[in-house]
């Protein structure tokens, strides 16, 4: 009888060691979602030029009104499964934040004039109220910006916002010893600060690149306008007899050749951006979901980048609408958003509670001080 129990045990002992251990949870598969843009240059001109003359009928007061059309337009058109962004923000605490930045700058600039101490303490001054003036600006944008119905937040702590701005201003003293080579890890740090504190209902934003990231999207460009220099000035330095004309003009091939030098410097600083978007929004995640770049050139970023500007200035201006429907429409569509989450929970307006006391506390204290 004892034996029998004994055995009944042991087989149940046995039993429970050799069953398989139960299988992790399946992670669901992702699914991407191509950002798009419906608007058109034509649509944008119409709100380009009645915004431009009414802001210089008015001596600029209208400015504000016109960057909420302006923003409304580019964000209502602009699309991810369709459904679309919007900007709700109020002209006129726009106006408060500019009027402000105004008066401020105005006072400096006046009583600077009267000693060197005034104007020692207005820089001083400037200094301290600057984060302050970022921060506010980078909260309100960010709460006035949604998407289906589901706001952004700005999360970032103003002593955060002293630190970084205090890092950046030593970075700017150092860099004319170091000859410009703190520029990318200045860029880095505010960078971080912006997208790391940048929220998205109750998910946040991770900004994943970094600094070396930041240096090769800067250093690159540089080192092929520094290899398109020393093999064209070595070509023409090693043919300069046997291309010198008699009447001490330019043959075509070293004209081609410093045409091609002008070119490539012309597009450092294009390419230098198109680099450091794609460092940027290649490595961006909202919680578990990732940012993807579908067919983004750095090179094309760059040509259209350029070709913008040449056209804005061979047009007085009046091809500006164009270039920025080009230029949003390119990195628009080059943007993807890989889900891992359910996209309708992901776009489910956020449950906390939050205290009206306090949104109207923020409200009064964030402003736009941005153009």
């Amino acid at each position: 009888m004892s034996n029998n129990i004994y055995t009944d045990v042991g087989s149940d002992i046995l039993t429970a060691s050799s069953a398989p251990p139960p299988l992790p949870a399946m992670q669901p598969e992702p699914t991407t979602h191509r950002f798009a843009f419906g608007g058109t240059a034509m649509a944008y001109f119409k709100i380009w030029i009645v915004n431009l003359v009414l802001t210089i009928i008015t001596l600029g007061i209208y400015s504000p009104w016109a960057k909420v059309r302006r923003l409304r337009y580019f964000y209502g058109n602009t699309h991810l499964d369709g459904k679309s962004f919007d900007f709700t923000a109020n002209p006129k605490r726009i106006l408060i934040g500019r009027l402000i930045a105004i008066a401020i700058y105005i006072a400096i600039s006046v009583f600077g004039q009267l000693s060197p101490e005034i104007a020692f303490a207005g820089a001083i001054l400037l200094f301290l109220i600057f984060p302050w003036m970022l921060r506010s600006t980078l909260r309100f944008m960010a709460r006035n910006s949604q998407f289906n119905n589901v706001r952004f937040g700005f999360g970032g702590t103003l002593a955060a916002a002293y630190v970084v701005m205090l890092l950046i201003l030593l970075i700017l003293v150092l860099n004319f010893v170091s000859l410009g080579l703190l520029t990318p890890f200045t860029i880095w740090l505010f960078k971080r600060y912006q997208f790391d504190n940048t929220y998205f209902g109750q998910l946040k934003f991770n900004f994943n690149t970094g600094v070396w990231d930041m240096y090769k999207a800067m250093i690159l460009p540089l080192l092929a306008f520094l290899v398109v220099m020393l093999l064209g000035g070595g070509f023409i330095f090693s043919q300069a007899e046997t291309m010198a004309s008699p009447d001490g003009s330019l043959p075509p091939a070293a004209i081609a050749i410093i045409a091609v030098i002008y070119a490539v410097m012309l597009l450092i600083f294009p390419l230098m951006q198109g680099y450091i978007h794609r460092a940027i929004w290649g490595k961006l995640t909202l919680g578990d979901n990732r940012f993807v770049l579908v067919n983004f050139s750095p090179l094309k970023f760059a040509f259209i980048s350029l070709t913008n500007v040449i056209a804005t200035v061979l047009s007085v201006g009046l091809l500006h609408p164009w270039a920025a429907v080009r230029m949003h429409r390119y990195k628009t569509e080059t943007l993807a958003l890989s889900v891992v989450d359910d996209f309708d929970a992901l776009t489910t307006p956020s449950a906390d509670n939050i205290s009206p006391l306090a949104e109207e506390i923020s409200d009064v204290f964030d402003f736009d001080v941005s153009w």
